[in-house]
């Protein structure tokens, strides 16, 4: 405790020489890496590219959508999670589920390596691989491409996932489920964020059209929405091209759909909830710090979906 105590005294009077000098000013924004590349494109994507030999002979891509379940309307909830699903069953120059069974024969693991996440307010596509086989960034670049302007949504597909998803849904009841519908919307109060949980609802979940999830991918997967990130051993100024060959004739969206931003509401005094079940397993304390309405809604919790392995 002792040397805990003596850490915190220097660091606290390093901080504060910094700021006499004039060098720390906690509420500058955060400047980008040097080493990073960020531009964008004509249609409104943006992209990131850094050099990093470490580990060697490695590359990983990343489609960022700026959409998740906060921009489902009423009869979508749950199909900004199903719309990852159906990332994997189905874009252009792989139908079906064969970009999984084609990323498996270069080694890239469906689940440990190949996955998605889905959250509130992004969803984010992810695939390492190696770079030993020059051909695997035109590859990675082109799954990328599929995946942001590409799904085929085969309504067999759909029909065959909703089968996984029920069960993923099913799969998240129990006792952290009941307890988190008590407190999350104290956690979230008068929040947009207390009712739009990724994984939906189940009734909408079974019987949704076909075309209402295509209508959710329609509005909300445009360039002006997405960013590309790749971090790796390549070669910048190349991979840098084949991001403006591969995704600029991505034609950017004509009146798009506004993307709101959502906070959480005031309070004055402190909102407490405490919440038991016979069958919870451990403890946990959720503490959410409340300012107002317009606080950066990038500081909620993020409750996130992942691709089951």
């Amino acid at each position: 405790m002792k040397k805990v105590f003596l850490f915190m005294m220097a660091l606290f009077c390093a901080l504060a020489v910094f700021a006499q000098k004039g060098d720390l000013n906690l509420s500058d924004p955060i400047k980008a890496d040097p080493n990073v590349t960020i531009g964008k494109l004509d249609n409104g994507l943006t992209y990131y590219i850094r050099r990093n030999t470490y580990p060697k002979d490695r590359v990983e891509f990343r489609l960022a959508v700026n959409a998740g379940s906060n921009q489902e309307n009423d009869n979508q909830q749950g199909l900004a999670h199903f719309t990852e699903h159906m990332a994997f069953n189905g874009i252009e120059g792989f139908p079906s589920n064969s970009v999984v069974d084609h990323l498996r024969s270069k080694g890239v693991v469906f689940g440990a390596d190949l996955n998605a996440y889905t959250s509130f307010d992004e969803t984010v596509y992810m695939i390492p691989m190696p770079t030993d086989d020059p051909g695997n960034i035109d590859l990675g670049l082109k799954i990328l491409r599929g995946w942001a302007a590409g799904l085929l949504y085969d309504n067999k597909e759909i029909d065959e996932e909703r089968g996984v998803i029920i069960e993923e849904y099913r799969l998240g009841l129990g006792a952290d489920d009941r307890m988190r519908k008590e407190y999350w919307p104290v956690l979230m109060k008068d929040s947009r964020y207390a009712d739009r949980m990724p994984i939906g609802k189940l009734d909408i979940l079974q019987t949704f059209d076909y075309q209402v999830i295509k209508d959710f991918y329609h509005d909300w997967y445009r360039p002006d929405l997405q960013a590309v990130i790749v971090v790796g051993d390549i070669n910048v100024a190349e991979v840098e091209a084949k991001i403006k060959t591969m995704f600029g004739n991505i034609p950017a969206k004509q009146n798009p759909r506004k993307k709101e931003t959502y906070g959480i509401g005031a309070n004055k005094e402190p909102l407490v909830a405490v919440c038991t079940d016979k069958e919870a397993t451990g403890n946990s304390a959720h503490p959410q710090a409340q300012t107002h309405r317009d606080e950066d809604h990038r500081r909620l919790p993020r409750p996130t979906l992942h691709r089951p392995l």
